[in-house]
């Protein structure tokens, strides 16, 4: 179960099988990937490693440079260690 919760994946195709709505988010492997995806979705983001307890590490930012050093900083971007990208509302309320 904490791999169903914890795993992105599995935990979005879980809330689509039972009709829950959520952000649009990415997995990504790489800055030029990030950098599009948050582009593309607007700021702010949160952004967090792929697979974390309790939202270690997570983050959000507001701009492409605070994206550059969260990824540069705080965990290397690459395939075995891809990021986690999701819209984020401000004042909106996650429920973990």
């Amino acid at each position: 179960m904490i791999d169903t919760a914890e795993n992105r994946y599995k935990f979005s195709r879980m809330l689509d099988e039972i009709g829950v709505d959520q952000l649009q988010w990415k997995e990504l492997t790489s800055f030029e990937e990030a950098l599009t995806f948050c582009e593309s979705v607007g700021y702010p983001v949160r952004v967090r490693p792929s697979y974390v307890l309790s939202g270690a590490a997570m983050n959000v930012v507001s701009t492409g440079d605070d994206l550059l050093n969260y990824l540069t900083q705080v965990t290397a971007v690459s395939r075995e260690h891809p990021a986690v990208i999701s819209k984020y509302i401000e004042q909106a309320k996650e429920i973990l």
